[in-house]
């Protein structure tokens, strides 16, 4: 796997073990202005991998399974698609390089911490993954790339608590696995990720 991943999974498992060494002292619930069924979060944003340049969406569905006064942890389910906008320049020594089209969705399923105080700056993190369904078209003849892969993601969220709803910056870093290895399209997928998110858990 891309030497980023690890680093940021490192960074993610410290900040989780900052976070379990809180209190234990129990306060009242925190009560979502959602029900569980509903979508819990969105992020706008966009990724660049090898060249490609993909705005993205993604919405997720949160179900706290750990809660304290600010401190929460929860099961997170999140579908994202993405559709490449700017591609890069034809090279002799880069095949894929000649990609006219690009698109990839993914169902991820993970775990985040969320830190919730209504007033307060909202800050948060995750780890996902699931199967990512790409595809590329290509100039000069080549064969369009159909395929299915695994994927994995990170992100930090960071921003304000305005009431029932969080809104800030988000940034993260998502790799491919599982792949074949004559797949011109899996040079795109994944990557690093900056976006803007809103949290309404």
């Amino acid at each position: 796997m891309h030497r980023k991943l690890p680093v940021l999974l490192v960074v993610v498992l410290g900040l989780a073990s900052s976070a379990s060494a809180q209190s234990a002292k129990r306060h009242p619930e925190h009560r979502s202005p959602t029900p569980a069924w509903a979508p819990r979060g969105v992020l706008l944003g966009a990724s660049l991998q090898d060249g490609v340049l993909s705005p993205t969406a993604k919405v997720q569905w949160q179900f706290t399974f750990y809660q304290d006064r600010k401190d929460a942890m929860a099961l997170l389910l999140e579908g994202s698609a993405s559709w490449g906008v700017a591609f890069p320049s034809a090279t002799p020594d880069k095949p894929q390089n000649v990609v006219n089209r690009f698109y990839q969705y993914s169902p991820q399923l993970g775990v985040g911490y969320r830190n919730h105080l209504p007033g307060q700056v909202h800050w948060g993190f995750q780890v996902t993954g699931g199967p990512v369904f790409y595809g590329a078209d290509f100039d000069g003849g080549l064969e369009p790339d159909r395929r299915v892969a695994g994927i994995i993601e990170g992100r930090i969220h960071l921003g304000y608590q305005f009431g029932a709803v969080a809104g800030g910056l988000a940034v993260g870093y998502a790799e491919a696995f599982g792949y074949k290895r004559r797949s011109l399209g899996r040079f795109f997928v994944g990557g690093p990720m900056v976006g803007l998110f809103m949290d309404w858990r």
